[in-house]
């Protein structure tokens, strides 16, 4: 449960930063896509107008010319008047109508507000045979239609605006749509305005097909399509915000380790040396000692080298952790032993400060000469041994006094082709060779072709892994005599005095 805690505690603490941008980047991407969508709902509702719109002008029409067949030309009498009210019951499109004529002078259906004065003035705008209009002074606007039968002859159409926005715009889009504007032959059919002033945050759109033309505007932030949109992005955004961080925490680590944990661990002296002994198998006497990292953590306890090294490579903090470490064992190390340390193939070949250099300064931290102080090398990428400048550097640290030694020789990169471009002091052979002594698959002829080899190339050869006395025998029958292995010690922190382990020879 503390390990849990711990470890939701590091990811608030690193992911929280990540949550709050993803949460910004999304609420961004929904108020564009929204805005996007506002937009193109804008677009399709104009579209649906003007076809409405022609619709209705169409049907307008239509109902003027089959009505006035069915009237007696130039009689305006009382069964006019009640064909026209007939009429105007039965229809789809007006509310009401009306005839005039030179000859009957006017009529209109029951409860026509229209006057024919305003027929008049309408017919003398422009030149027939078809008038519209859109009056807005009474309490009920209305759209006017009058059709040209004959010279002289007039039949008029009256229908309620209200009637009209049912037609073209839907209950769920009237507070959606807030300025609409229809011209029809660039004279104005139809107007509605919600607003006192253009918003700064408004859609406006215009379109024009045939004789119509309608203009609209919306607000941006409509309520009831935010709303929704909220609805199905917001629990989308909260399990983004949470997941995304993660997988970019744990992309960012490396088996669960942050470089920040590593620096802070170093900060707080939490990564401290341990040794192991290299020995004389024949005799256990203590040759020198392997400095290596462990990392104790207060909640996680103790933390594997395999997790955080391959960070602090990447990170470029091995150098950090190398001083760190020197400092700690600084005056432990007895005066007839070496000190061993590993080097990756990278702080040899970057060019941010010189390796000569930088061992010196291990060796002053340390309080030993050069001499004392064995490098070896360790390869999780191939490295270019023929590189004049890693020759070079190489040259120059064995001219200094420095041992150089090739770690977990015949595993990775460093093989036969490294030993013939640059001779090492030291090769140690990798622990998978020495525990294939005890088993069933002897790797003898590699073994053996490794060792003379290097007693060929006068090389000397540390064996690790040795754990049980017939590997120890094996190889010193090899005259193998170096060895490492938990037959004679673990890797162990060292206190006031250096332990002198004691080897289990038979």
């Amino acid at each position: 449960m503390i390990q849990i805690r711990w470890q939701l505690g590091r990811y608030i603490r690193h992911g929280w930063r990540w949550f709050i941008l993803i949460q910004l980047i999304c609420l961004l991407g929904v108020a564009m896509a929204g805005s996007l969508a506002l937009s193109e709902r804008l677009n399709d509702r104009a579209e649906e107008v003007v076809v409405a719109t022609d619709s209705f002008l169409n049907r307008g029409i239509d109902a003027l010319t089959t009505l006035g067949h069915e009237l007696a030309p130039g009689a305006c009498d009382a069964t006019a008047e009640f064909r026209l009210t007939e009429a105007a019951i039965h229809s789809d499109v007006f509310d009401h109508f009306a005839y005039l004529s030179n000859e009957g002078g006017y009529c209109r259906s029951a409860t026509n507000p229209l006057y024919p004065v305003q027929v008049g003035q309408l017919i003398s705008t422009h030149p027939g045979p078809l008038w519209l209009s859109f009056d807005d002074s009474t309490l009920t606007p209305y759209q006017l239609f009058v059709l040209e039968q004959a010279p002289g002859r007039y039949l008029i159409g009256v229908a309620k605006s209200s009637h009209l926005l049912d037609r073209l715009v839907t209950p769920r889009d009237r507070n959606f749509i807030r300025r609409l504007q229809i011209q029809v032959d660039q004279r104005l059919f139809y107007t509605r305005d919600n607003l006192t002033q253009v918003p700064w945050l408004s859609l406006q759109t215009s379109l024009a097909q045939g004789k119509v033309r309608v203009q609209m505007m919306a607000l941006l932030f409509s309520g009831d399509h935010w709303r929704r949109w909220l609805t199905y992005s917001l629990p989308l955004s909260l399990a983004l915000g949470v997941l995304l961080p993660v997988l970019m925490i744990r992309r960012r680590s490396h088996q669960g380790v942050l470089v920040d944990d590593l620096t802070m661990a170093l900060r707080r002296g939490e990564i401290g040396p341990v040794f192991q002994p290299i020995v004389h198998g024949g005799n256990g006497r203590v040759k020198g000692f392997e400095m290596m990292a462990r990392w104790t953590h207060p909640t996680l306890g103790m933390i594997t080298p395999d997790t955080f090294i391959p960070m602090m490579e990447q990170h470029g903090l091995l150098d950090r952790l190398l001083l760190s470490l020197a400092d700690q064992a600084r005056g432990k190390l007895p005066s007839t032993a070496y000190l061993s340390i590993n080097l990756s193939g990278e702080q040899l070949t970057q060019g941010l400060r010189d390796p000569l250099s930088f061992l010196l300064e291990i060796c002053h931290r340390l309080g030993i000469g050069p001499d004392r102080l064995m490098v070896e090398i360790t390869e999780r990428h191939a490295l270019d041994y023929d590189c004049p400048q890693l020759q070079e550097t190489l040259a120059i640290l064995r001219h200094a006094g420095f041992k150089l030694a090739f770690d977990d020789f015949g595993t990775g990169h460093n093989g036969i082709a490294c030993l013939r471009t640059f001779s090492p002091d030291v090769i140690k052979i990798d622990k998978s060779y020495v525990h294939t002594v005890s088993g069933e698959a002897i790797q003898k002829p590699v073994l053996d072709a490794i060792i003379q080899l290097a007693r060929k190339m006068k090389v000397e050869v540390i064996a690790e892994g040795v754990e049980t006395d017939a590997q120890r025998l094996f190889l010193l029958e090899r005259g193998v005599t170096s060895m490492q292995g938990y037959l004679f010690g673990r890797p162990t922190h060292w206190h006031d005095s250096c332990p002198q382990p004691q080897p289990a020879i038979a």
